[in-house]
This record gives structure tokens, C-alpha cells and sequence, in this order.
């Protein structure tokens, strides 16, 4: 039987955390949460007046709960998705990177992450929704240590950015010097042709 200190417990334990997290991501409060957790206390608030029994009111709100989680753990790959997008959109040329190594690597770990979170998202609808929370928890598992061997890699980027530069610049001075070069020679010897 489901008491009210589980759903303390629970809220602690899971459903703090991810929100502090979004939170923290872009100082703005997940709305999608907090109508979720405002469901969920309004559940314990049935109890305390004596509306619904106890495991009734702490099970549905806990659901409430683990809804709310979800969409967070949602966003955070929303978020994810946008990071990757941005670095994507970047300056730098990433295949300076861990010998050419970073971008295909960072690919691949980014399928493995969504081929876990479409399974989370399949299992969503099964009748025992504690599955689809625990995949998704995996994934933000994945998405963590994704941003740790990946997109936390400031002094790399910085290192990458400044050879993408300084190879853009080489490159194209050399590139106008040629075609400068190529240039003259060509009206010198199309004078040389057509002189009188």
C-alpha cells in the first residue's frame, strides 16, 4: 500500500532532481511539471480532507508524478536535440577533433540515444507505465554522459575553432594568391598572343 511518504520519497528521489535540472537549463520552470505536480498534491489535499482514501489519493499521485518526470525527461532530450543542432551549425570544423574520431563517434552515440528514447516513448502506452520511466531514465542516464564526452569540451572546441580559422585564412589567402597569380599570367600571355 502506497502512503504519503512514498509520494514525498518519490518526489525527492525523482521528480526534484529533473526539475532542478530544467530549471536550471534556461532559469524558466517546466509549466508541463508543474501542472502535473500541482495535480498531484491536489491528490494528497483529497486525502487530508477525507475525500479519497489514502493509497488511492498517493497512487494517483504519484502517477501524476511520474507524468510530470516524463515530460521533463522529454525536454531534456528537446534539449539535447537543440545542442546538437547548434553545435551542428557551428564554425568549427569538428573532424579536427580527436583525430577524426569525435564526429563520427558523437553520431553514433547520439542514434544509440534515440533508438533508447523510442523505446521509451513505445513503452508509454503499456499498462505498466513504471517501464517506460525506467527507459527514460536510462536515456537521461545516456543523455548525461553524452554531454560529458561530448559537448562539455570547451578547451577542444576552442583548440578546433581556432585551427578551423587559421586553416580557413591559410587556405584562403592561398586560394586568391593562385588565382591571382593565375590571373596575371593569363592577360600576359593572351598579350603575348594577340600583340601586333
Amino acid at each position: 500500500m502506497v502512503v504519503v511518504k512514498d509520494v514525498f520519497v518519490f518526489y525527492q528521489e525523482y521528480v526534484k532532481p529533473l526539475y532542478c535540472e530544467i530549471e536550471a537549463r534556461n532559469n524558466t520552470l517546466p509549466v508541463e511539471l508543474l501542472f502535473e505536480i500541482h495535480a498531484s498534491f491536489d491528490h494528497l489535499k483529497r486525502f487530508h480532507i477525507g475525500e479519497e482514501e489514502e493509497s488511492i489519493s498517493c497512487n494517483k499521485a504519484i502517477s501524476h508524478l511520474k507524468r510530470g518526470a516524463l515530460d521533463a525527461l522529454k525536454l531534456k532530450l528537446k534539449y539535447f536535440h537543440n545542442d546538437l543542432e547548434c553545435l551542428q551549425k557551428s564554425d568549427i570544423d569538428l573532424s579536427l577533433l580527436d583525430n577524426g574520431s569525435f564526429w563520427p563517434n558523437l553520431l553514433s552515440d547520439k542514434d544509440a540515444i534515440i533508438n533508447m528514447a523510442k523505446d521509451a516513448r513505445m513503452t508509454e502506452s503499456n499498462p505498466d507505465p513504471s517501464q517506460a520511466f525506467d527507459l527514460w531514465s536510462k536515456t537521461s542516464i545516456q543523455i548525461d554522459g553524452f554531454y560529458a564526452k561530448y559537448l562539455n569540451q570547451e578547451g577542444k572546441f576552442e583548440w578546433a575553432k581556432k585551427k578551423t580559422f587559421a586553416w580557413l585564412n591559410k587556405d584562403t589567402w592561398r586560394g586568391v594568391g593562385i588565382g591571382f597569380l593565375t590571373g596575371c599570367l593569363s592577360s600576359l600571355l593572351i598579350w603575348y598572343l594577340t600583340k601586333p
